[in-house]
C-alpha cells in the first residue's frame, strides 16, 4: 500500500469513528447461513447507501446495516455495495462511506460498483468524480483499476463488475473465461442492464442476447440497484431470456418530510448462499437484524433457484 493510500485510510477510519458517537452500536444477535456444512458461497448485496453529509439518519442507518453483515456466523466471502455509495460524489461523503465500511469490515472482501450519483448525477465533472472513485476503491480495497469494470473469482466463482458503460468486447472475454469454471456467473451493476447496455450507443438489445446465448447453457445471476425498487417477491426477481435479474432497494430508505424517518423497509438488501445445486437469495433487514418477512407482516423473501450440473469444463 502506497503512504498516500494508507494515510487516506487512516484519515477515513478516523473522521467515521469519531461519528459513530452518533450511531452507537447494536445488539443484534448472530445469524447464520441454511447450511454451513454445505455452503460454497455467501456474500451480502446492499445497494444505494447515499450518504450524504447533512442526513444523519442515513448515515445511521449504513454504520447499523453494516454492524448487522458482520454478525453473520460463518461470515462473508464477500459484500457488494451496487453503487450510489454517496448521494453527490463529494470527498466528503466518500470519506464517511469508506471510513465506515473498513471500521466495521476490516477483514472481509468487498467489491462496490460505480453508481451515477458517485459521479455526481449530471450535475459534476464526471471524469474527475469518477478518477475519485478509483482513488478510494483502489486505496481501500486492495484493488489496482484504471476503470470502474473489472472481475474477481471468490471461491471459484466469477464476479463480473459493470461500470456505468457497458463495453461489450470486455464482458464478451470476461464470460469466455468464467465459462471454464462451470459454476455460476455472478453479474453486478448500478443501472438495470436494459437501461446499462443503452449508455454506450445505439445498439441497445446486444448486452442482453450475448447474455442470452451465456444463459443458454450456463447460470447468469444480475443484481443490480438504481430503481430503489422494494424487496418484492413478483417485481424483484425476474427471469429474461437466458438470465436472472435481481433488483435491489435503497438500504436508506426513509420516510417523512425531511427523509429522515425509519420505515418498516428501511435496511433491506440480500443475502445469497450457493451450493452445489441451488442458489439461494434471501431479503434480509440489515438495520434491524432480521429476515424479511420474519416479523415485519411482510411477505417472506426468499428464492431458491436450482443449479445445472456442468462439473468442472475444460
Amino acid at each position: 500500500m502506497s503512504i498516500k493510500a494508507f494515510f487516506l485510510r487512516a484519515v477515513c477510519v478516523f473522521i467515521a469513528v469519531l461519528a459513530l458517537v452518533y450511531v452507537g452500536f447494536c445488539d443484534h444477535a448472530a445469524w447464520d447461513v441454511e447450511d454451513p456444512e454445505s455452503c460454497r458461497l455467501h456474500f451480502s448485496v446492499l445497494s444505494d447507501v447515499h450518504v450524504e453529509g447533512n442526513n444523519a439518519m442515513r448515515y445511521k442507518v449504513f454504520a447499523r446495516s453494516l454492524q448487522d453483515v458482520q454478525k453473520g456466523k460463518s461470515g462473508n466471502d464477500a459484500i457488494l455495495f451496487l453503487g450510489d455509495n454517496t448521494m453527490n460524489g463529494f470527498f466528503g461523503e466518500n470519506v464517511l462511506f469508506h471510513g465506515v465500511v473498513r471500521t466495521f469490515l476490516r477483514n472481509e472482501k468487498v467489491l462496490t460498483v460505480i453508481g451515477n450519483h458517485d459521479v455526481g448525477n449530471g450535475q459534476g465533472d464526471e471524469q474527475a468524480l469518477t478518477e475519485q472513485w478509483l482513488t478510494f476503491t483502489n486505496a481501500f480495497f486492495g484493488r489496482e483499476l484504471d476503470k470502474p469494470c473489472y472481475v474477481d473469482e471468490i471461491n471459484g466463482y466469477t464476479f463480473i463488475v459493470l461500470g456505468l458503460d457497458v463495453q461489450l468486447d470486455w464482458m464478451q472475454q470476461a464470460l469466455d473465461r468464467a465459462a471454464d469454471s462451470g459454476k455460476p456467473v455472478l453479474i453486478f451493476a448500478h443501472y438495470p442492464l436494459q437501461r446499462a447496455q443503452m449508455q454506450g450507443g445505439s445498439d441497445t438489445d446486444s448486452l442482453s442476447k450475448m447474455l442470452a446465448r451465456y444463459g443458454a447453457e450456463h447460470d447468469v445471476f444480475c443484481f443490480v440497484g438504481h430503481t430503489h425498487m422494494d424487496l418484492d417477491l413478483n417485481r424483484s426477481f425476474r427471469s429474461y431470456n437466458g438470465y436472472e435479474q435481481i433488483f435491489l432497494p435503497r438500504l436508506t430508505e426513509l420516510n417523512g418530510p425531511k427523509d429522515n424517518e425509519p420505515s418498516v423497509r428501511t435496511g433491506d438488501g440480500l443475502e445469497v448462499e450457493v451450493y452445489d445445486d441451488e442458489l439461494v437469495v434471501r431479503g434480509r433487514n440489515f438495520f434491524r437484524g432480521e429476515w424479511v418477512g420474519a416479523s415485519d407482516g411482510r411477505e417472506l423473501c426468499e428464492v431458491r433457484y436450482p443449479l445445472r450440473d456442468l462439473g468442472e469444463e475444460g
